[in-house]
């Protein structure tokens, strides 16, 4: 009787000390290599998102949590983007992070509504984003908010009154850019002289430098991502093209790819971005030297925005009382704000979040800070 006893009083105790586990899913292009990037995304967001794991260990395991992450590899071709999210609402995942990209998150977004299935998007910044409400939670600001800041570059630093725009037609993000960045330019006393229209899969641009260079501007917006940007601003200045460019965050923020395509070319960049690997806030500092350490390189944008989107998807996670989708749901959508490396994010449930945002300056020999600006809650 007293073995009996014994056996059920460890039983007990093995029970009361069981983790449970909660699937993660990743959705990413961990496989291909894609026209805007010469590596595969994914890789950037998910050593992220497993740094973010290791970091909040302590908070997890008091939670008696653990995370198992599934990985949904939609490659370089949307239309499996689709395929994925049936996939993860059909699978044990409480919760998917990642479309990377703006036009996979637009494409994943009405079916993770559909599929109850709550999706942070860490980086994708489409205006969109912020009107499909429930279940769709962003970490990025929007287009919109990052052509605040570049209009007021192009008006008050580089006292723009012409600008060419080069748009390109096939990439959503940068179309949305396009669009943001001709409303608000409106306020100020800016002429958009032409928008040129291009295809990001495109990788000579002679013939757009030949239509720009029989133009008169003052400054080049070049809403693309980083590759497609850095050929672009190469096919220019060949042409003898000196005036400024403008950019958004698809530029990156330390140039890897940038100044590969650029090779030394002179010229001279405005983009924004929304954290620098030089910031010497003690989160920011640590984020780099952790990164480095465990992944022998230098973090990125994308890294950053996916550590602090699952930091903040774990802290909601160990909140969350029974672990569903629909109470993890309830508990994002009640977030207001947040601390991260990137700094203080303020948000209404479902809308891209304002917080501070960084100007670069780009020539030649790299992006440097050019300035912060600081932003309050509205």
């Amino acid at each position: 009787m007293r073995i009996t006893v014994a056996l059920l009083l460890v039983l007990v105790a093995t029970i009361a000390q069981a983790k449970e586990t909660v699937t993660v899913g990743l959705a990413s292009n961990f496989s291909e290599l894609s026209t805007v990037s010469f590596s595969p995304f994914g890789g950037y967001f998910k050593d992220a998102i497993q740094l973010a794991i290791s970091d909040n260990k302590k908070i997890l395991d008091k939670a008696q949590i653990d995370i198992n992450l599934q990985e949904f590899d939609y490659g370089k071709d949307e239309i499996n983007v689709l395929k994925k999210v049936k996939e993860a609402a059909d699978s044990k995942s409480l919760v998917v992070i990642g479309y990377n990209y703006s036009s996979p998150a637009l494409l994943s977004a009405p079916l993770h509504v559909e599929q109850k299935l709550p999706v942070i998007y860490p980086s994708a910044s489409a205006n969109r984003l912020s009107t499909f409400g429930k279940y769709i939670h962003l970490g990025s600001f929007s287009n919109r908010f990052m052509v605040e800041s570049l209009a007021k570059i192009a008006s008050q630093t580089i006292k723009a009154k012409k600008i060419l725009v080069l748009a390109a037609v096939d990439c959503a993000y940068c179309m949305d850019l396009v669009k943001s960045f001709e409303n608000e330019i409106q306020k100020y006393d800016v002429e958009i002289v032409k928008t040129i229209p291009l295809l990001e899969k495109d990788t000579n641009f002679t013939k757009i430098a030949d239509l720009a260079k029989n133009l008169k501007f003052d400054a080049v917006f070049v809403p693309c991502q980083e590759l497609t940007a850095a050929r672009l601003i190469s096919a220019l200045t060949e042409a003898g093209i000196t005036t400024p460019f403008l950019g958004a965050d698809g530029w990156g923020n330390e140039g890897s790819e940038f100044f590969r395509v650029l090779k030394g070319k002179t010229f001279t960049g405005y983009s924004v971005t929304h954290w620098h690997p030089r910031l010497k806030t003690a989160k920011s500092k640590k984020f780099v030297s952790d990164y480095l350490a465990r992944f022998k390189k230098l973090p990125n944008d994308t890294s950053v925005l996916a550590y602090d989107s699952m930091t903040l998807l774990i802290q909601t996670i160990v909140k969350t009382k029974p672990l569903t989708r629909e109470n993890l749901e309830k508990n994002l959508s009640l977030v207001k704000t947040f601390d991260g490396v990137t700094g203080r994010a303020y948000w209404d449930a479902h809308k891209a979040p304002r917080k501070d945002i960084i100007v670069l300056k780009t020539t030649n020999t790299g992006f440097a800070i050019d300035q912060i600006k600081a932003v309050t809650r509205e």
